[in-house]
């Protein structure tokens, strides 16, 4: 499911290849990695709610190999669909709701008991696998006193920290106005109504701006919502700037008037703007908050512009050829302001790559569907791999302190590695004056007869951090399935023979070499 409208009761409607090229594959991944209980979602997928669907159950169970148990989301279920493949109900029996509880004891024993006991042993496979009888520290009802328990600690807060600076994507740096100095910047601005905003507490006292789905600008809103004691965009960067002696002006709204006068007094203005998303509901645009568009549109006429973006997902910037400097965090939790100041000041060079597309304008996305069947009717064209999109800054970019040269790309056979068709080589220079790590992205273009719309992501390598000067050697194994496409006809993945591209290069778009080869032959036709 792509969507939260109507997600009680839409019919996501997805054809089988795109199915297994670009929504099952995740799914597998995780199986791989041992994964050991999925959740079924609110919706239907072609026509058959998720936690009923036995074809749904049966691609993950028996074609993928999941050996963990299946789980409902809260209230999802909608029949006793244990036959199906549903292994667990939720929230469970006797939860004091109003809700029907097919797995209740007296429809368990009219159900078939091979189906419960396949269900009751995946359940206890986790159970034994995790170690819980051992390591749980309650049993519900009697857990307030954990719930309530204080556990972080300085470790967690370091930790949380370190993730939200790395996390960052450095979208724009004209001239190099980042990272600041304090030699050549004396006073900065912080202004904007996002740098200082709170935590949202669904049961805080004197919120009243939302209820149980509502997000902010550290996490996202719904049942994992999390609130807390944050450090803001303006506490972080603040603090920071002042240890450096830089001197601090801030207009914490998004008054237009307010924010040029306090731009005008600095040598650089750093707006914060964000949006946020909750559960059951999608955002009614990809537009940033409390009109931040004419705010930084005013403010970048008045001073040097760096703009701050939190935000859940997609958002699209008007003014992006305007201002000097754009970077992204994707909610970035407690110690969002310690990570900006990390970044900002250069302690930490931007490590953050995008993993999706940021559109130029809304039409270069995907809107949810009203009705009741939203048909897939894009199939695989999506994101980068759809040539009808325009990006503001597209899929795997991101900047860093630094600039990097890459080698031209080497084939050789891997006959040393487990399931390796064919190895790809190439180097990475560091050829700016920072030390800093990428990440090399490599895109693989099938022959024709894989039926694909692009290159796809098949593999990608964070370097280590590389000094001046240095270089490190990059090594992609290509597996069976890598270089395999789904071939309906056949209901399973086929090897593809051919002709072959390898892109490998900073970003989807920013492709740096490319290699052409063949396995089982060349194919001349419809190839460059």
């Amino acid at each position: 499911n792509e969507q939260e409208l109507n997600r009680g009761s839409e019919s996501s409607n997805v054809d089988e290849k795109t199915k297994w090229e670009i929504y099952y594959p995740p799914f597998k991944a995780s199986v791989d990695a041992g994964v050991s209980a999925v959740m079924c979602s609110y919706n239907k997928v072609d026509g058959v709610y998720s936690c009923s669907n036995d074809h749904e159950f049966k691609v993950l169970k028996e074609r993928m190999g999941f050996k963990g148990f299946v789980q409902s989301d809260w209230w999802a279920t909608h029949a006793m669909s244990i036959e199906q493949g549903l292994d667990q109900e939720m929230p469970g029996i006797g939860s004091g709701d109003s809700h029907r509880e097919y797995f209740a004891p007296d429809e368990l024993e009219g159900a078939d008991q091979k189906a419960v006991d396949e269900a009751a042993k995946r359940v206890l496979a986790v159970i034994h696998r995790m170690k819980l009888s051992g390591s749980t520290k309650c049993s519900p009802p009697h857990c307030k006193e954990w719930f309530l328990k204080h556990v972080s600690t300085k470790a967690h807060v370091s930790l949380a920290r370190e993730a939200a600076a790395k996390s960052v994507v450095l979208l724009q740096n004209k001239n190099e106005v980042l990272p600041l100095s304090h030699k050549d910047v004396k006073k900065i601005a912080i202004i904007g109504s996002a740098a200082d905003a709170p935590s949202y507490d669904p049961n805080g006292q004197g919120q009243n701006h939302g209820d149980w789905a509502t997000g902010d600008y550290y996490s996202g809103g719904g049942s994992g919502h999390l609130s807390g004691d944050v450090v803001t965009a303006m506490q972080g960067i603040k603090d920071q700037a002042h240890s450096l002696g830089i001197e601090v002006v801030t207009s914490l709204s998004n008054n237009v008037e307010a924010g040029v006068h306090a731009a005008k007094q600095s040598d650089v203005a750093i707006i914060v703007a964000g949006t946020t998303s909750g559960e059951s509901r999608d955002r009614v645009d990809l537009n940033l908050d409390d009109h931040a568009d004419e705010l930084i549109e005013a403010v970048q006429r008045a001073a040097t512009t760096i703009v701050l973006v939190q935000a859940p997902g997609a958002v699209v910037m008007p003014w992006r050829d305007s201002v000097d400097g754009i970077l992204i965090m994707f909610l970035g939790g407690q110690e969002t302001g310690t990570a900006w100041a990390d970044v900002l000041f250069g302690d930490h060079a931007p490590t953050g790559r995008l993993p999706i597309m940021l559109p130029a304008t809304e039409a270069d996305s995907i809107p949810p569907g009203a009705a009741g069947s939203v048909p897939y009717s894009e199939g695989m064209e999506t994101s980068y791999r759809s040539k009808s999109f325009k990006a503001a800054f597209p899929f795997g970019h991101g900047l860093t302190y630094t600039t990097f040269e890459h080698s031209p790309l080497v084939n050789e056979t891997c006959a040393d590695a487990q399931d390796c068709q064919l190895r790809i080589r190439t180097s990475v220079k560091n050829t700016g004056h920072v030390a800093a790590s990428t990440v090399v992205q490599l895109y693989l273009e099938l022959p024709v007869v894989a039926g694909l719309p692009a290159p796809f992501l098949k593999s990608f390598k964070k370097t280590s951090s590389i000094q001046p000067g240095s270089m490190e050697h990059i090594v992609f194994d290509l597996s069976s399935s890598d270089i395999s496409y789904y071939d309906v006809g056949a209901g399973d993945y086929v090897k593809a023979t051919g002709t072959f591209h390898a892109h490998v290069g900073e970003s989807s778009a920013d492709i740096r070499n490319s290699l052409r080869f063949c396995i089982g032959g060349c194919d001349t036709a419809n190839q460059p």
